[in-house]
């Protein structure tokens, strides 16, 4: 656990427009049924209060622990829970207006035209 710890304290200070929170698994046992956790380590995507994706284990990071951050990185921005501006940024221009970290998920913001 202590590898994805490090990545995504990186990204969480790096992505302020994402809300990251750790659950210790072994100790929340309500939750992680909850959210239909069987493999560790596990991160559920959620968005607008409901999972939406799952990252479970290493596989999809390139199948071990010495995958890098921008690796994630890419994970979360496909799964749009983060917003990434890297090499694969084209497939990610069409995307809502960022809050800033005082305004609340029920604020409206005055550009917004949906």
């Amino acid at each position: 656990m202590q590898v994805i710890d490090k990545h995504l304290s990186i990204l969480a200070k790096q992505h302020i427009e994402t809300r990251f929170v750790k659950v210790h698994a072994e100790k929340s046992p309500f939750l992680t049924e909850r959210l239909r956790v069987m493999v560790l380590p596990t991160l559920a995507l959620v968005k607008n209060a409901k999972v939406d994706d799952y990252v479970v284990g290493f596989d999809e990071l390139g199948g071990s622990d010495e995958f890098s951050t921008e690796v994630l990185e890419e994970r979360l921005s496909k799964a749009h829970v983060i917003f990434y501006e890297g090499e694969d940024s084209a497939n990610h221009r069409t995307r809502a207006p960022m809050r800033s970290v005082r305004q609340s998920e029920t604020s409206t913001l005055s550009d917004d035209s949906d």
